[in-house]
Parts: C-alpha cells; sequence; structure tokens
C-alpha cells in the first residue's frame, strides 16, 4: 500500500488563526472599524485570506448593511467628532458575550436646509468568539446593554 498524502482544507475561521495573529487581526480589524470604511475592514479579512468562509461573507454583508443604513453618500454624509468605543454585552443571540460598540455621530452635509445642521448619533457592537485564544467567529451586532445598563451592572 502506497502512503498517501492527505489534503487537509481549512473550512472553519479557528483554522486560519494562532494566538499570534488573533491579537494581531483584532488590532487591525478595530483600526479598519473605526475607519467606518467598507474597503478597510475587507483589506484585512483578504490579508488573512478568510473571505471564502461563509461566517466572514455573513460578517461583510451585515457590515455593508449597517454602513448603508445611515450613509448618504448624495446627501454628503460626514462624521461629526471622534469614533469612540466601549465594552458592552450582547442580549440576543450570545446572550451576556462581552463585545465592542463603535459610537460615532454623523450629519448630512448637503442636505436641504435645516436637516444638514442636524446631528445624528449612531452605533454598532462587534462581537468575536474566541475560544483558548484564537478567533472562532466574528459578527456585527446591534443588540447589546447601553451605557448606562453597563454602568448599572457594575454597581
Amino acid at each position: 500500500m502506497k502512503n498517501r498524502v492527505v489534503k487537509t482544507e481549512k473550512n472553519i475561521l479557528s483554522d486560519y488563526f494562532t494566538k499570534e495573529s488573533t491579537k494581531t487581526f483584532l488590532h487591525e480589524m478595530d483600526i479598519a472599524l473605526r475607519s467606518l470604511s467598507y474597503g478597510e475592514v475587507l483589506r484585512v479579512v483578504l490579508n488573512y485570506n478568510i473571505l471564502k468562509l461563509v461566517e466572514v461573507k455573513e460578517f461583510l454583508s451585515a457590515y455593508a448593511e449597517m454602513l448603508r443604513s445611515w450613509q448618504k453618500p448624495y446627501e454628503g454624509t460626514i462624521i461629526v467628532g471622534e469614533i469612540i468605543t466601549r465594552a458592552s454585552k450582547c442580549i440576543a443571540c450570545v446572550y451576556g458575550k462581552d463585545m465592542t460598540v463603535y459610537e460615532f455621530q454623523y450629519k448630512h452635509s448637503r442636505a436641504k436646509e435645516p436637516y444638514n445642521y442636524i446631528v445624528y448619533g449612531y452605533n454598532f457592537g462587534m462581537l468575536y468568539d474566541i475560544q483558548d485564544g484564537i478567533l472562532n467567529d466574528l459578527r456585527i451586532c446591534n443588540a447589546f446593554l447601553s451605557k448606562s445598563e453597563m454602568q448599572n451592572l457594575s454597581k
């Protein structure tokens, strides 16, 4: 019987990461998410060669949909101030899971007056499933504890 080499495919997200590369990925993704640019987030995904994975495609789809929900390029949507982050917890699909919330304000600078002066607020959560230091899943989350709920939780 001949020795056969069995070719193994990487089929799940954790196959692509080590503890070290997970840390680097999280840092790079944080920078990309703060840019609020689909292109920057996609660049990080491509750098790790994980675009073919179903969970990554779902994440990118949800991220793109989130961006479309508030951006109005024809009305000159601009970010007002800084994008800040805070800790929170999921209250839906992964109940109680720690996550990071990104919060920012924006306005539509080319909208008709007086609407071009209105400053809106928006936030979204980023949830990572990390087991034994290795990334297993990532997703956009919109069901999380508010800042005041988190403060009450820590009392």
